[in-house]
């Protein structure tokens, strides 16, 4: 059953339930009027005039109602290493688009403002004028992305089909908590992913941060084989600091590929997670554990540390990033795919 409302071509501020129609997907219906969702591995049951655990999916009258079809929370042009991606488009800039809602429950999640909380005043889009949006802003790429946005799969779907139609490029940032469905249909409509390996540990995925594990470790397998792919791990200590499952995130992702990107991200307190902040010296140290098995492997959100690309084949400096001050004099390109400037080797990044 489509939700509620009809959204504007133009944007504006709207509340919760004003957002636009569309047929929701992966649900069916159960006796009694329940809905089950089948869009991530949650499975949730919904019952008559009840939420998700998302809470961007609703049963209204024994069908699956999106009541937040097309409201968006942020918007902003932000450079592409901000995703993070560092082997997609470098030194570009990407409109991005944020949602509210989310599958999980990260107690130290960083935008639990829209993630965590359904804020008011949101402005309504169409795929179509999200897109006309993206269009003006000059970037070559929109991304889906800040909090959740997998659980509006309906929406990234019409949206990312009329980016492509338009030559944008799309990029989506996600926990890849998704099923396996969903997860391939959209991945078939992006062209650049950065999804979060929250941990290695299955229970700790359960038990502290309510998603996944076996879900997001094939989410990442489809997306390696749909879309440019780069990963990241949000290092929280007492979490996801342990040498060994460090270790262990490096040798999957090095089964994919040992040229697909690992950003190890430090963590600093917010919502209900007030833990010491990640050490440079342990981010470092880990880093080191996954450069045994990973070619590139980026450290973030520490002023100072050292985010450059070198060619693995004769040590150049390939791009260098200082902050969000990117250049790429080392990078040359042909064809769409970048090389080595000093020594003509061929890199994973597409330019």
């Amino acid at each position: 059953m489509p939700g509620p409302g009809t959204p504007r071509d133009a944007p504006g501020n709207v509340g919760p339930g004003e957002s636009g129609q569309a047929e929701a997907a992966y649900w069916r219906a159960e006796p009694g009027g329940v809905v089950a969702c089948a869009l991530c591995p949650h499975e949730c049951r919904i019952a008559p005039g009840k939420s998700g655990l998302c809470r961007a999916r609703r049963n209204e009258g024994g069908s699956l109602a999106l009541p937040y079809y097309g409201l968006v929370s942020s918007l902003a042009v932000d450079p592409i290493e901000k995703k993070p991606l560092h082997h997609f488009l470098p030194g570009s800039s990407v409109f991005s688009a944020g949602f509210v809602g989310c599958n999980m429950r990260c107690p130290f999640c960083q935008n639990w403002s829209i993630s965590q909380e359904l804020p008011p005043g949101l402005e309504a889009f169409t795929p179509r004028s999200l897109v006309e949006a993206a269009l003006g802003s000059g970037a070559p790429s929109i991304a889906y992305t800040y909090s959740e946005p997998s659980i509006h799969f309906e929406f990234l779907r019409d949206s990312m089909a009329e980016a492509r139609a338009e030559g944008l490029k799309t990029v989506l940032v996600t926990n890849g908590c998704l099923a396996a469905g969903p997860a391939r249909e959209l991945l078939a409509l992006t062209d650049a992913a950065n999804v979060d390996l929250k941990a290695w540990s299955p229970e700790a995925y359960s038990e502290v941060l309510g998603g996944r594990r076996d879900a997001v470790l094939d989410f990442i397998g489809a997306a390696a084989e749909l879309c440019e792919l780069e990963v990241t791990t949000l290092v929280v200590p007492g979490l996801s600091d342990d040498r060994a499952d460090m270790a262990s995130i490096a040798s999957f992702l090095a089964g994919i590929s040992p040229d697909l990107p690992l950003h190890l991200s430090a963590y600093h307190p917010a919502w209900r997670h007030s833990g010491e902040p990640t050490s440079p010296a342990l981010l470092a140290e880990l880093a080191a554990v996954a450069r045994e098995s990973l070619r590139y492997v980026y450290l973030g959100n520490l002023a100072g540390t050292d985010a450059d690309t070198l060619c693995p084949s004769c040590g150049a400096r390939v791009v260098t990033r200082r902050g969000y001050r990117i250049g790429v004099a080392g990078l040359s390109s042909k064809g769409g795919k970048g090389s080595c400037a000093a020594c003509g080797a061929e890199l994973p990044i597409l330019v």
